[in-house]
């Protein structure tokens, strides 16, 4: 046999039960082990159980205990499926990918829009094509789902019920599984050894602005004690001249770091296009790109966790570390 995979189960919807009655987590010898097998002429597949949460209870901590178990492991395996929730998965495979740097192994995430026992669960497929996406020669952080591997630090969930959940805006899937397996978009490869980095900082907000909203939101939230804010602004990162401006300025001078999104699916941030975004620049504003909500706001808490001073949040803020800014 040529293959050794390890699954990490977190749990989530594959492994659920319910229906009637709200869907909860269940116990994983009965809903999912049952639906592996077969797999065994794939490849060795041994399994390591991190927690079985509902992914809505995800946290930092949780990603790094991913993170660790995968890099532990990495010298006695070929690649790790993770298995996890739809809700939050694209921030956990962000997250991680941007802790395991330099990865040398595969690293797959996927789960179900449908409990794996139902006769209608994507559940099993996307269980089997994970596990041969973890053997094949990608070694990156991806999202598997409806035949398609996504680069996990650009991935959204954009559906709650379809098949196909996931999307990459701006970029093409790693690999297609159709009748062949085809690698629409090359990937990464490793420097050097890889590390395994650490640090979230908690203490961040996002903030979605909309039409007459008061720049005095922005200040309650500072006055709260974060450290970085996720600004969604409009169409390439535009935000309202009345007060938002003076509101950013007062973010950053307070040591608060202030990073511009779009909350448009496609396209890119560019600070300085409109009046409005130029003057959140010249307020000290950092630029999204054309990052995901996921990527950026990942990226933010995993930037300021890692010890720095305000001032060099940009420089590190502009490193590609996995792929997520495009």
């Amino acid at each position: 046999m040529s293959h050794r995979l390890l699954f990490l189960h977190t749990g989530g919807t594959l492994g659920m039960k319910g229906k009637p009655g709200p869907l909860e987590p269940a116990s994983y010898d009965e809903t999912v082990l049952p639906f592996v097998r077969g797999l065994d002429e794939l490849a060795e597949i041994e399994h390591a159980f991190l927690c079985n949460i509902d992914s809505s209870d995800m946290d930092p901590g949780q990603w790094e205990s991913i993170a660790r178990t995968i890099h532990d492991a990495s010298g006695s395996y070929d690649g790790f499926v993770v298995l996890h929730g739809t809700d939050t998965m694209a921030y956990s495979a962000a997250a991680v990918s941007l802790l395991l740097e330099d990865l040398a192994r595969p690293v797959v995430f996927t789960g179900a829009q449908r409990p794996i026992h139902m006769l209608r669960s994507d559940g099993r497929t996307n269980l089997i094509h994970a596990a041969i996406c973890a053997t094949l020669d990608v070694p990156e952080v991806g999202v598997y789902f409806n035949g398609q591997l996504l680069r996990g630090s650009r991935t959204t969930k954009f559906s709650v019920n379809r098949y196909d959940a996931y999307r990459s805006p701006g970029t093409r899937p790693l690999v297609e599984m159709g009748a062949e397996i085809e690698y629409p978009e090359p990937c990464r490869r490793p420097r050097r050894a890889q590390r395994l980095a650490s640090g979230f900082e908690r203490r961040v907000a996002v903030l979605t602005l909309f039409p007459g909203i008061q720049a005095s939101t922005l200040d309650a939230i500072v006055e709260n004690g974060v450290r970085g804010v996720l600004l969604l602004a409009f169409g390439s990162g535009n935000v309202p001249l009345q007060g938002w401006p003076e509101a950013i300025r007062r973010a950053t001078d307070a040591g608060v770091v202030v990073v511009i999104g779009s909350q448009c699916v496609e396209g890119s941030v560019e600070l300085g296009a409109y009046a409005g975004s130029a003057a959140a620049l010249d307020a000290g504003a950092v630029s999204g790109g054309d990052m995901t909500l996921e990527g950026a706001l990942t990226k933010t808490m995993f930037v300021l966790g890692q010890g720095i001073e305000r001032q060099d949040f940009r420089t590190l803020w502009g490193i590609d570390r996995a792929g997520e800014a495009g």
